[in-house]
């Protein structure tokens, strides 16, 4: 009998001691396999930990950063450290306790392991525009670097630890925001001033913030009595904004409202000159001019008559002047009372004559064109001296306007700029200024440079706004007025409608939001609407722009009285660079309203006076400003 036992027992050996081989091996992969995950798990918890810290440390420095460009003198103030650290590059074996490396250390990263540095640029950012000027230290770059101990994989390599780093790219950034209103003196007590019980200011609407105030001084803000300061129907819900002031008082002063959505923000970081970008107004190529115009003529509200401006250069303007000169704003005398009237002459419908006594004239009438067409070979004897009457005159048609004076006491505007040197805007007592409608209104609203409003840029430090306590205090007239009598002023109506045959200027930019409804119905004293368009109206041309705008180059002392009703509908921007040397100071009216529509930038605001004044802000209207931004 055959056994194969002795075949069988060295094979089924053999393949124990192999299945075992193949275990073990097995074992000893899964074990590096589970190694190498185990190692480079914490690789990459490490990886996201230092990744957290640099960009924690790069936003820490960003905001120091901007505060650096747009306030250096917040340096070491309420409770920021000193700006000395920003420039040179360095790790935080120095400067341990600047903020990029302060950030780091809460996250565990201290010493040579974190690095700081302020490149020119970042790659894939976009340059920060020219208009913005020159910004020594515009990014910075934090980099750390963790070695991270491997405990498993260096059993089969010689890799003991793994170097990862980290680095996060940080900067100031263009960013569009509305614009609260904004006081900019860095370091001046009182910057916003609120002085008396009888004094206010009350915001209406606008943005979640509707007042900064930048200095770092701890009395920057005066507002001691009751609603000094008024924020309560302020904000996007009407329910209140907050208010920001980097310097303080640190707790809310008594005069400030901010209802009950808004906040008392302290310290709040400096917003630094929002329009810095926007470039100052190039001097206009012709001169601008001055013409006596009759009662209901483009929206003089006057019966006495009223002198109407077009936009132009007044750097050399004369208080003496011809019709259709560079009168100086805003009350010039006139030699004459109007132009002449010419034999077989073309005019055009609308156009304004005034023939002399020897043309048969006996009343010294204004005479206004109603059709296009050639006047007469031979002068009308006499002209028709009823006001209001027509006169035939070869194939044109005159109507009697009445008398105009040769010192007219109210102003009305075209649209345009107004670039004005050393008399400033300075009304004379008993004046009034509203804006011109360029003829019939509608259709021809759209006259001077088809913007819709005006800009006054005050290019000295001799000129600025200066209205005083007398202007603007005209009685309204009650009844028709008859041309060439005084006493009254009829009234401006917001809503572009005509009384008592005066049309007034629309307030809302076509197709732009609608009237505020605290705005009433008509309204008396000053009337001065910035442009819709153009370079100075808003982005959209449905919101007012830039209504004054002084030299950045030079200081000035602007202020607005009135002691009546007033309406300002743009942006006011007084701001002297480097030295924050121009202060606005505004006096509410005694009558039904004083108003602000648009924004105020001002190196210091002083609210003075015995009422108050409205100031309501649109928060659809935006500026880019710089913000510290994470960028990579």
């Amino acid at each position: 009998m055959i056994s194969f036992c002795s075949s069988e027992r060295p094979w089924f050996h053999q393949r124990g001691q192999t299945f075992l081989v193949i275990v073990v091996f097995i074992a000893v992969f899964l074990l590096a396999v589970l190694g190498l995950a185990t190692d480079y798990s914490q690789v990459w918890a490490h990886r996201q930990m230092a990744q957290g810290a640099a960009d924690a440390a790069c936003q820490a420095a960003a905001a120091d950063l901007f505060l650096n460009a747009v306030s250096p003198s917040a340096s070491g103030q309420n409770g920021l450290q000193s700006f000395s650290w920003i420039g040179s590059p360095f790790d935080c074996s120095t400067n341990a306790g600047s903020p990029p490396c302060a950030y780091a250390a809460l996250n565990g990263y201290s010493g040579s392991n974190v690095s700081v540095t302020f490149p020119s640029s970042l790659t894939g950012v976009n340059v920060i525009p020219a208009g913005f000027g020159t910004i020594a230290h515009p990014y910075i770059k934090v980099v750390i670097t963790d070695h991270v101990p491997m405990s498993f994989t260096k059993l089969v390599s010689s890799t003991g630890t793994v170097n990862i780093t980290a680095s996060a790219g940080c900067g100031l950034n263009p960013v569009a925001v509305p614009i609260p209103l904004v006081v900019l003196h860095p370091t001046s007590t009182g910057a916003l001033s609120v002085a008396s019980a009888a004094s206010s200011i009350k915001i209406l609407g606008g943005p979640n913030r509707s007042i900064q105030v930048d200095s770092s001084s701890n009395s920057a803000v005066n507002a001691t009595h009751s609603n000094n300061v008024n924020l309560s129907q302020a904000g996007p819900g009407g329910s209140g904004a907050d208010f920001g002031a980097f310097g303080g008082p640190s707790t809310k002063p008594a005069g400030v409202n901010v209802g009950s959505s808004g906040n008392w923000v302290q310290p709040s970081t400096p917003i630094g000159d929002p329009w810095i970008i926007i470039a100052t107004p190039p001097v206009p190529g012709t001169a601008g001019t001055a013409t006596p115009v009759p009662f209901a003529v483009n929206g003089c509200p006057d019966p006495s008559g009223c002198v109407e401006f077009s936009g132009g250069n007044y750097t050399a303007c004369s208080n003496s002047v011809a019709p259709g000169g560079n009168g100086c704003l805003i009350s010039p005398n006139f030699t004459s009372g109007g132009v002449p009237w010419q034999l077989s002459h073309p005019y055009t419908a609308g156009a304004l004559i005034k023939p002399t006594a020897a043309q048969h004239n006996a009343g010294g009438y204004i005479y206004q064109a109603l059709n296009t067409g050639t006047s007469s070979g031979a002068v009308p004897n006499p002209w028709n001296q009823t006001i209001g009457g027509n006169q035939i005159d070869g194939g044109v048609t005159w109507k009697n306007m009445g008398p105009n004076s040769t010192s007219p006491k109210t102003a009305i505007f075209d649209p345009g700029l107004y670039y004005i040197e050393s008399g400033g805007l300075n009304p004379g007592p008993n004046t009034t200024m509203r804006m011109s409608t360029g003829g019939s209104c509608p259709p021809n609203c759209a006259s001077g440079d088809g913007s819709n409003g005006a800009i006054f840029y005050f290019s000295t430090a001799g000129g600025t706004v200066s209205v005083g306590n007398n202007t603007g205090k005209g009685s309204a007239c009650t009844s028709q007025p008859i041309p060439g009598s005084s006493g009254c002023i009829v009234s401006y109506k917001p809503d572009g409608s005509t009384l008592f045959g005066v049309t007034s200027r629309a307030l809302q930019c076509p197709g732009g939001p609608a009237n505020p409804p605290q705005v009433p119905a008509a309204m008396d004293g000053n009337i001065l609407l910035a442009p819709c368009s153009g370079t100075y109206g808003s982005s959209d041309s449905k919101s007012r722009g830039f209504l004054f705008f002084q030299n950045r180059s030079t200081a000035a002392n602007p202020s607005w009285g009135g002691g009546g009703q007033f309406l300002l509908s743009g942006f006011m921007y007084f701001h002297q660079d480097g030295s924050y040397g121009s202060v606005l100071t505004m006096n509410g009216g005694s009558g039904a309203g004083a108003f602000t529509l648009g924004n105020i930038v001002v190196d210091k605001l002083a609210i003075t006076g015995n009422s108050g004044i409205t100031m309501i802000l649109n928060p659809q209207v935006t500026f880019q400003v710089l913000k510290p931004q994470l960028l990579q």
